[in-house]
């Protein structure tokens, strides 16, 4: 098979890939089982709880993570946008501390995206110093997650994992460039549910730095706390990372989405409209709390979570109301403790930075402030699985409205997505798949508990079907390309009406993407531009 990493990477380099992807591969393949038989076990009433056998790492207080290094001193804003040459462009004009460039939710993953994105990271890479000052931004990669494969690449005939088809090729083309210029390679580990997978990650990335002859340990990362498992292992998921670890990030809609996949079954834990609630709510606040009672005690940055708000057309009243929503959900995470946050759009990035703002100058930084504060012992971090679980307290219901606005945003995205764009602008917001995982899971909870909406009718198939003709008339009046349409369309209701729902939809939504990347491939009038 002639794969775009035939094209990146020399023999040697595909040597590596191949060996660190057998050496992974078994233990891989037990973790995702292991995530199947723990799903089983909480759909028929087990609670989530802390690992007894790990008690021992939770109650020894001496242990931290190591210091970051010099450029990742600074995060009181990282920008997080898809690995494309404008998205890099525009991140190093931006002022941003951190680029995050994303290869999981933002990019759609064919054989020229995939490409043209490692191309844009070493060219990136290249440029990076490791200046420590504020406003110059630290490239991070977020490879693709443990879930995911990578069916362009085949070894031993199997699809090769998409973790191990990131990670070494960006160490391979620009692990030591970044060791040579003063900084190094840092990633960013999407959707860990458990110790063990930290290990694995752990496991790869060394593999993978001793084959290609880099310095031990010289890879950093860090965690994206967006699983309901890893809210009960978090000390857990540090230790196994604590060489190499340098920050947690709260991934909260990816959270709320893992809290439907793990929960989703259960009638009393059936969630509102999404809008309805904020971060102040019970189980988000414990989740929030937890993951910076953490980074205090071991010492580690705590990063808070993304802002998806997207500014459009001249500074009005509008605008100014979406810049005053922002520096008041960012303001509540610097008052809570945060270090910095997320922005999904450069416009944001000095809206994102203002509150977590050093009082004096940049070298009083929050975050340095923050991190000389918590090197010695704080208390022991309690993880409250009743608050976690609650969302007895949740304001707003059900509506036919959210049901419409789940069904249309999230077959936009879909139809996009199988054109090749990894994110949309959408109704004042930048969506990227877990957009869709998000929407998808709400609907198929209501749907399977027979929810009953506010205005009055009940969720059904039937219903479903008559709305979604509404939304699909719509979008072909926009001029929805009709064979992608389809496939959005028998992708989201299979997904809504199914017994069972599918773990993650873009596995399934992949499949159709490689059918129609074969198709165009195979007819020579058609080319594939490389998007977001």
């Amino acid at each position: 098979m002639d794969s775009y990493l035939n094209h990146l990477l020399d023999a040697d380099q595909l040597a590596v890939l191949e060996e660190v992807e057998r050496a992974t591969r078994p233990s891989r393949a037990d973790l995702l089982t292991a995530r199947k038989e723990r799903s089983r076990a909480v759909q028929a009433g087990e609670e989530l709880a802390l690992p007894e056998e790990t008690r021992r790492i939770r109650e020894d207080e001496s242990w931290r993570v190591a210091p970051p290094p010099a450029d990742l001193t600074y995060r009181l804003v990282e920008l997080a946008t898809p690995a494309t040459a404008e998205s890099a462009k525009s991140a190093m004009s931006s002022g941003t501390d951190v680029w995050v460039a994303d290869l999981e939710d933002m990019l759609v993953p064919t054989q020229a995206r995939l490409l043209g994105a490692h191309r844009v990271i070493h060219e990136v890479a290249c440029t990076r110093t490791g200046d420590a000052e504020p406003g110059v931004p630290t490239l991070m990669v977020r490879p693709r997650g443990l879930h995911l494969h990578e069916s362009h690449h085949l070894v031993d005939g199997e699809p090769v994992s998409a973790p191990v088809a990131d990670v070494v090729p960006f160490l391979a083309l620009s692990g030591q460039r970044l060791v040579d210029n003063g900084t190094g390679p840092y990633l960013y580990l999407p959707k860990v549910e458990t110790w063990q997978e930290a290990q694995w990650w752990d496991d790869l990335i060394g593999r993978a730095e001793e084959a290609l002859g880099l310095p031990s340990g010289c890879t950093r990362v860090s965690v994206l706390v967006e699983t309901v498992h890893a809210a009960y292992q978090l000390e857990e998921i540090v230790h196994a990372l604590k060489e190499r670890l340098t920050g947690l990030t709260a991934g909260r809609w990816d959270y709320v989405f893992s809290y439907l996949r793990t929960y989703g079954q259960r009638s009393d834990h059936i969630l509102p409209d999404t809008e309805s609630f904020t971060m102040n709510t019970r189980f988000l606040r414990t989740y929030t709390d937890v993951i910076l009672r953490t980074c205090q005690r071991r010492g580690v940055q705590a990063v808070g979570g993304p802002i998806a708000l997207a500014p459009s057309g001249p500074f009005d009243e509008s605008v100014a109301m979406t810049h005053a929503r922002i520096h008041r959900d960012k303001a509540r995470e610097a008052k809570q403790g945060f270090d910095g946050a997320w922005a999904l759009h450069p416009a944001l990035v000095p809206i994102v930075r203002l509150p977590f703002q050093g009082r004096d100058d940049a070298l009083g930084s929050r975050a340095l402030e923050r991190r000389r504060e918590h090197t010695g012992a704080a208390p022991p971090v309690r993880v409250n699985g009743e608050a976690l679980r609650d969302v007895s307290s949740l304001p707003g219901t059900a509506t036919l409205t959210g049901m419409r606005t789940a069904l249309r945003s999230s077959l936009t995205y879909l139809t996009g997505w199988l054109a090749g764009e990894g994110t949309l602008t959408m109704a004042g917001h930048i969506e990227d798949f877990g957009t869709v995982e998000l929407s998808r899971m709400q609907l198929w909870q209501w749907m399977i508990h027979g929810e009953r909406f506010a205005e009055g009718p009940t969720m059904s198939p039937l219903l479903l079907d008559r709305v979604m003709e509404d939304e699909v008339a719509l979008l072909r009046r926009r001029g929805a390309r009709e064979d992608l349409l389809e496939h959005a369309i028998t992708l989201l209701r299979e997904a809504v009406v199914s017994e069972e729902p599918p773990a993650f939809l873009s596995l399934r939504a992949y499949d159709v993407l490689l059918t129609l990347e074969t198709k165009k491939t195979q007819d020579p009038k058609t080319t594939d531009h490389p998007a977001s």
